[in-house]
């Protein structure tokens, strides 16, 4: 049976931890740090993973990487993740920091990313010079023209289907963002939002806080 499932520990002789039959053969790099009980699909989603920084992506136990899931850093890019999270063929794209807590969902086509070159602000000359650089590189880095802004991702959110979150954001404990949704804004917790731009469309009850937990508890114990 195929082990996708990384351990602490599980790294070769390179440093780089190499998951068994896996159809992308170049690992993954030393530098992410995973806990227990993380599966990884493929390495192939950090075939774009260049970040320098000596710890440079933690995951947390129980977390999940489907379908391609893929992380985009670069030479200083940082990514934290929590507990029991799902990345279900999503994409990081990372400059500087992008944390995510625990217990979230990220469908698939859904986009995070801390950085963003807004063509609007520069000239076609400008435009071409950032394409060229990146042309002539082997590794496609991303530009380091782009403007980034660390991006945090509270418990419980649940990021909708080809959503893009845009650099700067902070998505509020327990909020939703809708399918296709553009959200350039922070979404409070427990707000439901859509659009492009994002929206309020709704606000849900807390149902994920201590108190919450204890009264269940205790209904059950009952």
């Amino acid at each position: 049976m195929r082990k996708n499932i990384i351990q602490p520990g599980s790294k070769s002789a390179d440093g780089r931890s190499y998951i068994q039959y896996d159809w992308f053969d170049h690992g993954i790099p030393a530098n992410v740090v995973f806990s227990e009980q993380v599966y990884i699909d493929s390495s192939y989603g950090f075939s774009a993973f260049h970040s320098a920084l000596p710890v440079a992506m933690t995951m947390g136990k129980g977390s999940g990487c489907y379908d391609r899931a893929t992380f985009i850093t670069g030479k200083k890019g940082k990514i934290e993740i929590g507990e029991f999270n799902i990345f279900n063929g999503s994409s990081f794209i990372c400059n500087q920091e992008i944390r995510v807590g625990s217990h979230c969902m990220f469908a698939w086509g859904s986009v995070v990313t801390d950085s963003w070159l807004n063509g609007r602000l520069l000239t076609a000359e400008q435009r071409r010079k950032i394409l060229n650089s990146a042309a002539k590189d082997k590794l496609r880095p991303l530009p380091s023209d782009t403007v980034s802004k660390p991006v945090l991702i509270e418990d419980n959110v649940w990021v909708g289907f080809d959503a893009v979150v845009l650099s700067g954001v902070k998505l509020g404990r327990g909020s939703i963002i809708g399918s296709k949704s553009i959200v350039a804004e922070d979404v409070p917790a427990y707000a439901i939002v859509a659009g492009n731009p994002a929206k309020i469309i709704r606000y849900l009850q807390p149902d994920d806080t201590e108190e919450m937990k204890k009264a269940l508890m205790q209904e059950y114990l009952l």
